[in-house]
């Protein structure tokens, strides 16, 4: 009798920790590797040129504020390359790939060596904070381009 005892109450409780087990596992939700479609890269060509710099002596919060903000580095005669793309002939680039300036986001070590230089910069455009922007008319407004890699085509810019 005894026998018969342990072996109910070892059956349900494994019965219970199965129940259990089986019971976190649907709960948890399915994990996904799909990256978001807003952070698409692109590859630009361009002429590397630092930015002029506001004067020093500013007063005020706003100097100081922009100073941390301030981007050194833009890509003028920016186009889209498409070399690394075989094969995708039916394909457009995005909507903020289509500008002649990008004010260039990456650290000053990556990009002082290229000032003056023609590079092939690939790297993800940060999206209009409006819909409506209007097209770049000066530096301030060309949109920010985050750099990942930066490749010399030639050691002159024309």
């Amino acid at each position: 009798m005894t026998t018969r005892i342990w072996s109910g109450t070892c059956a349900a409780i494994t019965l219970g920790l199965t129940v259990g087990l089986l019971a976190q596992q649907s709960s948890q939700p399915p994990q996904t590797t799909t990256q978001s479609t807003s952070a698409k890269s692109i590859t630009v060509s361009g002429c590397v040129q630092r930015t002029e710099q506001a004067p020093t002596g500013t007063t005020g919060a706003a100097g100081a504020a922009r100073s941390t903000t301030e981007t050194k580095f833009l890509l003028t005669n920016a186009a889209i390359t498409t070399s690394g793309t075989s094969g995708t002939a039916g394909t457009t680039p995005p909507s903020t790939a289509v500008a002649s300036e990008y004010r260039l986001d990456a650290d000053d070590a990556k990009l002082t060596p290229h000032v003056g230089h023609k590079v092939e910069i690939t790297g993800t455009p940060e999206q209009p904070t409006s819909p409506t922007q209007a097209p770049a008319a000066s530096a301030a407004n060309a949109p920010k381009l985050k750099v990942d890699t930066v490749k010399m085509v030639s050691s002159t810019c024309p």
